[in-house]
């Protein structure tokens, strides 16, 4: 996740402000850089699907609840895969506010890349409701993908909440079929999900790179 993250943030999509931590105390000691709350996450090529092995523990607001949450995230994790490399944690600030999104592409060997959008979070296995549009996008083309959901009135103010900031997700979508243009002999699929959006802006939480 850290690497997938760094390779984004250089394309232009924007991401937190994290710390990848191998300690306990070096954990402790980001959190503070940070400010609390936070949330730690398992750091490993070899599992893609951190809450499944319970690799996610969020707001945790002191440095004894880092301590604890970095020992049982590093217990649970080697439990459930016993052969992945761990390389410890990420620390990333607590965000409670904004609508979850996912952002993807899968190059397909017809069409190329092809850039998805949808409704994230762990919803989106359950309601797919997702859209695609092949690579390049134009800031127009990125719009018609953002409406072309189902649940779009979840970004338009849904229940007295503001609308979000839908430029950030133009923009974000216009950088990751760029970077898929790009990288596309190399590149089978991006997933980036949660893309949290909000009236303020939007941050990648969560990002998985598959290569060939």
């Amino acid at each position: 996740e850290s690497v997938a993250k760094k390779l984004l943030g250089e394309a232009g999509i924007p991401i937190l402000q994290e710390r990848v931590a191998r300690t306990a105390g070096g954990a402790i000691n980001a959190a503070a850089e940070i400010g609390f709350p936070v949330v730690l996450k398992v750091d490993s090529p070899d599992i893609a699907h951190k809450t499944e092995v319970g690799g996610v523990v969020l707001d945790l607001r002191d440095a004894a609840e880092v301590r604890a949450a970095f020992e049982a995230i590093v217990m649970r994790a080697q439990a459930a895969k016993p052969t992945a490399r761990i390389n410890g944690v990420l620390v990333a600030p607590m965000i409670r506010e904004g609508v979850e999104t996912i952002l993807g592409v899968n190059v397909d060997p017809t069409f190329g890349p092809m850039v998805m959008f949808g409704l994230g979070g762990v919803g989106v296995e359950l309601y797919k409701d997702v859209a695609f549009a092949s690579a390049p996008l134009t800031p127009r083309r990125a719009e018609a993908l953002i409406d072309a959901i189902r649940g779009r009135a979840m970004l338009e103010g849904w229940r007295g909440k503001p609308p979000v900031k839908r430029v950030v997700l133009v923009d974000a979508l216009c950088c990751l079929a760029e970077f898929a243009m790009a990288h596309a002999r190399t590149l089978q699929s991006v997933e980036i999900n949660p893309f949290i959006v909000s009236k303020h802006g939007g941050f990648a939480l969560d990002a998985l790179i598959v290569t060939r």
